[in-house]
């Protein structure tokens, strides 16, 4: 009887200290995003030719702000809503990368916006009874229309998601990482099989809140030191500090 009650309480006790390791995780992803935010540059050198740094600025924006709602919904142990932000976030960090990576990413960008409004527009155009006449006309419609077709690059083509990960050296990130995002956004099969019958929100488990927590850290870090070591700010070496401490605790979190 007395070994029994020893055993339970161990157990009880190694509970307790994973809990607390897993909490420590996410105080510390807290510190990082808080950190984002107040080593964020105020302004940036006015040069109207030149779109690469204020696009970059502002997606580096994005990728902190999706950073903190990500945290939000681990630290919530809400798995459906981490997986979906956790994937628009590295979506986000691919296309930051790649705007470091290549100035002419940007024109790239504009043209995939071009390519992906023509349709909607074309659709609108040809079936007038959908457009709200207080505001869009079929000849308005027609002449944004008119408008991309000028703007569009004649030699651009659609690129593949992955190639937008090659491009910014994350194509090991296309095979892991995001492939198992994408299964809890696109509801596949898997997804489906492994979620509960009924209506209640799953929580995460601490092994599925201690690796998104590591992917969301990892992001971050990664996105915050190139972004910095672009702009030149002599920051860089805050978030290279920070990933040595995540990665120090992490290696004395057990996982399950």
């Amino acid at each position: 009887m007395f070994n029994h009650i020893c055993k339970i309480l161990r157990l009880v006790k190694n509970v307790l200290m994973k809990a607390t390791k897993t909490d420590d995780l996410l105080d510390l992803l807290e510190i990082i995003h808080k950190t984002c935010i107040d080593k964020a540059p105020t302004h940036l050198t006015d040069d109207s030719e030149n779109m690469q740094a204020p696009y970059i600025c502002s997606m580096y924006s994005i990728v902190v702000e999706l950073t903190g709602d990500s945290y939000q919904a681990v630290k919530s142990r809400k798995e459906l809503a981490s997986h979906v932000l956790t994937r628009v976030l590295l979506e986000a960090v691919v296309i930051l990368r790649n705007v470091i990576n290549d100035p002419n990413y940007v024109n790239i960008l504009f043209q995939k916006s071009l390519a992906k409004g023509e349709k909607p527009l074309e659709f609108l155009r040809d079936n007038p009874d959908l457009i709200n006449t207080e505001r869009h006309t079929v000849k308005g419609i027609q002449e944004l229309l008119d408008k991309g077709e000028e703007l569009r690059d004649p030699e651009f083509a659609k690129r593949l998601i992955l190639r937008d990960f090659e491009a910014a050296g994350m194509k090991n990130y296309y095979y892991t990482m995001y492939a198992a995002l994408c299964n809890y956004c696109h509801h596949d099969a898997s997804a489906i099989i492994k979620r509960h019958i009924g209506i209640e929100v799953r929580p995460l488990d601490k092994r599925g809140t201690q690796r998104l927590a590591d992917w969301i850290a990892d992001l971050i870090l990664k996105a915050s030191i190139a972004f910095h070591e672009f702009l030149e700010s002599g920051q860089s070496n805050v978030f290279q500090d920070l990933q040595q401490k995540w990665q120090a605790m992490l290696r004395d979190t057990r996982f399950e």
